[in-house]
């Protein structure tokens, strides 16, 4: 059994979410992995980091984050 750097807590929000994940039937595989990435520290590949979801015209001076 792996030790992880960080304490993984499941909350009641998080088994309503996963519930919804088996319903759709999605790879719950690729969810465990980067769960497991973030409680070993790991930085995660650049597809799973954050983004922003709004249009560009609505971004600060036209940045392109």
């Amino acid at each position: 059994m792996k030790t992880n750097k960080f304490e993984i807590k499941v909350t009641s929000q998080f088994k309503k979410d996963l519930k919804i994940i088996q319903k759709r039937k999605l790879n719950i595989k690729l969810l465990d992995e980067v769960i497991q990435m973030l409680a070993n520290d790991i930085p995660l590949p650049s597809k799973y980091r954050n983004h922003l979801l709004e249009p560009k015209e609505i971004r600060i001076m036209g940045m392109p984050y």
